[in-house]
């Protein structure tokens, strides 16, 4: 089950994270950029306005916008798939050659030149995939980072608080550091997964045990062997601390 673990697998060169289980509750954290349009680009698509220059549904302004990726809360596969783009005058500049490298994304989730466009700005280019896969490229890697955080402490505080009372205040934990989530990405680009179901809790400690899977994504779903732990991902609820251990080469 998807909110058991976390997948994450960074590729350098295209500059885009494959994922399952990134899910966050706030759409102020879906996306730290909040675009000016969206291009719709999965076809088939029930919303936005149909742009017959492209051929794909848009979404106008950053308010529309932010009323769509709000259905992706906690449910990115909801949002289907689109690149985000600066200006109509300049997305109707598109070439044929070029709309056909965007169905070409649409339909092989990869890209033939470059996943970022002049013409378009483009920071995301946003794919859904079957099982609750997400690929995304971005532009600047540190928005990962901050929806990897946020996604963990939401997780965690949701452990931390699972044995509750129903009278007892919910307990809010600080947010997991992004310069930690930054050191998980050497990790990121083996193919790693975060095992909430084999977490191990001791003296109010909590112990998430990182795995190396790389591009095996059938074994993900799997109870995972402790013993080939990489690592820790370690809260300790008593001093409202996080921690870190991890060996990969």
């Amino acid at each position: 089950m998807p909110e058991q673990m976390i997948y994450i697998h960074y590729d350098t060169v295209g500059n885009n994270v494959l994922s399952k289980g990134i899910t966050n509750q706030n759409s102020k954290n879906l996306l730290k950029r909040t675009p000016n349009n969206l291009l719709l680009i999965k076809g088939g698509e029930s919303v936005g306005t149909y742009d017959n220059h492209t051929g794909f549904p848009i979404i106008k302004g950053q308010e529309e916008v932010k009323k769509f990726l709000d259905t992706g809360i906690g449910n990115p596969s909801q949002l289907g798939a689109w690149i985000d783009f600066s200006s109509i005058d300049m997305l109707h500049q598109l070439t044929s050659v070029e709309i056909s490298e965007i169905l070409y994304i649409a339909h092989a989730h990869n890209y033939l030149y470059s996943p970022f466009y002049y013409k378009l700005q483009n920071n995301y280019i946003y794919l859904s995939l079957p099982n609750d896969f997400t690929k995304v490229y971005y532009r600047y890697l540190e928005e990962f980072l901050e929806q990897f955080s946020d996604s963990i402490t939401q997780r965690m505080q949701k452990k931390v608080n699972e044995k509750k009372r129903f009278f007892q205040k919910e307990q809010i934990i600080r947010s997991f550091p992004i310069e930690k989530a930054a050191q998980f990405v050497p990790a990121f680009r083996e193919g790693v997964c975060f095992s909430f179901r084999q977490m191990k809790m001791e003296n109010q400690t909590y112990q998430v045990p990182l795995f190396l899977t790389e591009d095996k994504l059938s074994s993900i779903n799997q109870l995972f062997d402790e013993k080939e732990s990489l690592g820790m991902l370690i809260y300790d609820a008593n001093q409202d601390k996080w921690d870190l251990k991890y060996e990969i080469e």
